[in-house]
């Protein structure tokens, strides 16, 4: 291990900016990979609150062009909620968004050719002739949303240059492809809602055990860079040198998760949020590492407390009585 000193407080568990390559992200990779190659126009990606999903969207955006082995251009966006949506407000938000340098208040009109004549350049730049929107909170898009992005997707297409439009967001997402089936809107369904991504918590055992892998692994989570330290060894450097890894304690871990679902009668499909469980194990390290207590490592009671402070049961508690309600 290197000995570069690190201040305080500025390690990537403290800060909380850091990103893994989870099953999860992988595979929405991989189907992000399907439609580009494809040629598909769209795609919703949907899924319960803080399962990671706009994370994931960070790092495949970091990441899909070398898993692509194409420097495709991708733009992330988001689907900001009006009271009254307008062109204006919508062409706005995605400038905004895309980084346009210059954003001036104008017709609608115009502001969608500067948003057609952005995506147009970076698609021909790259020599791809390929560019991906990415619209993150996908279940704030209107009927008049999806038919002001059919207006970029007809513009890009009449200069040869296609669009996947990505729509990720939460379960609504269906609710909103049924409302559009039903009113037989297929100009919507076909461009951006054919296909489909549920995107999963953590559901078992073995999940627990691959994403706390990841804090074990120099090669996925090294900090400080070229130094060879993994997250877990930066905050427990004697028991790491010992063999002591996170891993080894995912049994405990899906134990103490279980013990607390069932002592607060949590009866649902077990899926816990990937934001819950980072939010576990950065407690678990700064309050009982090198940082925080200095424990030799971490007990089972330990690992109790982090997951309690991350608010987990209570959500899970308030997730049960929503959908109780809503079957009433």
């Amino acid at each position: 291990m290197s000995k570069q000193v690190v201040p305080v407080g500025t390690h990537p568990i403290e800060v909380g900016h850091y990103k893994l390559p989870t099953k999860e992200v992988l595979r929405l990779m991989e189907n992000i990979k399907k439609i580009v190659m494809n040629r598909l126009p769209g795609m919703i990606v949907y899924g319960r609150p803080r399962l990671g999903k706009t994370t994931a969207l960070k790092f495949a955006i970091e990441n899909l062009p070398n898993y692509l082995q194409s420097p495709i251009p991708i733009f992330i966006a988001n689907s900001n909620s009006y009271r009254v949506p307008s062109e204006e407000k919508f062409y706005s938000d995605l400038l905004y968004d895309f980084n346009f340098p210059f954003i001036a208040r104008r017709k609608p009109g115009e502001m969608r050719n500067q948003i057609v004549n952005l995506l147009k350049e970076k698609a021909e730049t790259s020599g791809t002739r390929r560019v991906i929107v990415i619209m993150d909170e996908g279940q704030n898009l209107t009927e008049a949303h999806y038919h002001w992005l059919i207006d970029i997707y007809n513009q890009l297409d009449r200069a040869r240059i296609s669009m996947s439009v990505i729509c990720v967001g939460q379960e609504e997402l269906l609710t909103r492809r049924t409302f559009f089936l039903g009113q037989r809107k297929s100009q919507i369904i076909g461009r951006f809602m054919t296909h489909e991504h549920r995107f999963f918590g953590i559901t078992s055992l073995g999940d627990i055990k691959s994403i706390l892998r990841c804090y074990d692994s120099s090669e996925i989570s090294e900090y400080p860079e070229n130094s060879n330290c993994s997250f877990t060894q930066y905050f427990f450097p004697e028991a790491y040198a010992n063999g002591q890894r996170l891993e080894k304690d995912a049994d405990i871990i899906y134990r103490q998760f279980m013990d607390l679902r069932k002592q607060h009668g949590v009866t649902s499909k077990l899926e816990i949020p990937m934001e819950y469980f980072t939010y576990a194990v950065e407690n678990a390290l700064k309050i009982y590492g090198a940082h925080g207590d200095k424990f030799e490592w971490i007990t089972s009671q330990q690992w109790l407390e982090a997951i309690k402070i991350t608010g987990y049961i209570e959500s899970e508690i308030y997730m049960a009585l929503a959908l109780k309600e809503g079957t009433k």
